[in-house]
Order: C-alpha cells, then structure tokens, then sequence
C-alpha cells in the first residue's frame, strides 16, 4: 500500500496555537486486524466454517459502531463498549449460521485487551512527545484502555475512555470532556483520527483535526474538512516538526 508522506493542506490556518495531539487509538494508533482477524479464524476453523474472517470482522465492526450510536442517541445509562461488542459478535455468527457458544464470543472480546501500536508508531509519538502533549480519546472501556497503555513504548500524557463522558464519539460530549480534563481550548487540540466520523465530531467540537489516512480511503464530501491529511504517524511528526 503506497503511504502518504506529506500532508494536504485543507486550510490556510496555521497550527501553530496547537499544544495538544489527540489520538483515537483504535485502528489509528493500534492494530485491531493483527488480533482479532486471527481470532475469527480460529473460531471458523473451530466450527467448520468457511467465510472470510476479514469480511466477518468489518460487518461486525460496522455492527458495533451502529449500535454505539444508537446507544448515544438514546440516552440513559451508558452501555460499556465490551457489552456492545458482545451484542455485534453474537449477532454476526447467528447471521453466519455459526452456533458458538459464551466462550467463543470471549475468546474475540478478550482479543481487544491485548491490541498494540502499528510497528510505525511509537517512533513518531516519541518524536511529537518532545513539543506537544499526547492523549488517547477512545470509545473502549477504562479497563480495555488501562490493558493496551503498557503495549505502547512511547509515553501517554493520559487515555481518557468516553465512558467518563457517558456517550460514543462522535457525539459532543467525549470531545468537550477532553478539552476540560486537560486544560486546553478546541483550538488548542490536533485530533487525529483514521476515521471521517471521529473527525466531523471533533471539528463541529471546535479542534482541528489530522485524518491519519492509513488505508487510503477518501475522505467524502462532508464540509467540515481535516486541517491536514498524512499516511503515517510518522508522516504525521515530519508534517507538524518541520512546519
């Protein structure tokens, strides 16, 4: 896959005023395929199934972030993220005509507590590290968050779960809680997401906002544009550290 390496400009404004990297962490900074794919294999090969577990794990992804939605949109209690991914698994093998039983559906969630960082990473973070601070926004669960920070080399300044905001990303209230846990205006933050969604909810938030486009997807046609586009998360430092 041919990488990005320099950033497309989608703003004359500088980022100058920037002080604070906001990372989503799950398929941004960490490798969601690397883990979970094998795992829905194996789980195939246990049953005797012969579908793509590639295919499987996006439509259960796409499962699991309609249903977050509905959970923010709804209201009340927050329901954990490890609950509604529990809900998209079971869901998925019953429409594959795959019979698992709890254990199956574990041995996939638990999968989740043992992601880490794309190879590139950690680099580039201790790079950003020396001028700006570095904080995950994840919709996973504090638990999940506290399992996956020891797998990065590079330092956090911090992981903040939306649980603690009560509602999933996109929805206003994780983006307002970041920028009051630490301090700092929207204008202050550089979001970076390899994900529209997660970006149109930090902009209409106020920040600015990095797509870290690893799987050269297009971005669409929303108004709210990323202030800069990059490949990497190296191309990421080499675009903020030249500048």
């Amino acid at each position: 896959m041919p990488e990005t390496t320099h950033a497309h400009t989608a703003t004359d404004e500088s980022l100058e005023d920037v002080s604070l990297l906001a990372f989503d962490l799950y398929d941004t900074l960490l490798d969601r395929r690397s883990v979970l794919v094998p795992s829905i294999e194996a789980t195939f090969e246990r049953k005797g199934y012969e579908g793509d577990p590639e295919v499987f794990l996006r439509r259960y992804l796409a499962m699991h972030f309609r249903d977050s939605l509905i959970d923010s949109l709804l209201g009340g209690d927050h329901t954990p993220f490890e609950e509604i991914t529990r809900r998209a698994l079971s869901y998925r093998f019953e429409e594959a005509g795959i019979e698992v039983g709890r254990e199956d559906v574990e041995r996939v969630v638990e999968g989740w507590y043992r992601l880490g960082p794309f190879p590139e990473v950690d680099d580039a973070l201790d790079r950003l590290g020396e001028t700006y601070g570095l904080v995950g926004l994840s919709n996973g669960d504090r638990e999940m968050l506290e399992a996956i920070r020891p797998s990065f080399d590079a330092d956090l300044d911090g992981t903040l779960s939306v649980a603690e905001a009560g509602a999933y990303k996109p929805h206003p209230a994780p983006y307002e809680l970041l920028g009051e846990r630490y301090d700092v205006d929207p204008g202050e933050v550089l979001f970076v997401s390899a994900h529209t969604f997660d970006l149109l909810g930090a902009k209409a938030a106020g920040m600015r906002g990095a797509y870290l486009n690893r799987h050269t997807k297009p971005y669409g046609k929303w108004s709210r544009r990323p202030d800069l586009e990059v490949g990497s998360a190296p191309a990421l430092a080499e675009t903020l550290l030249d500048d």
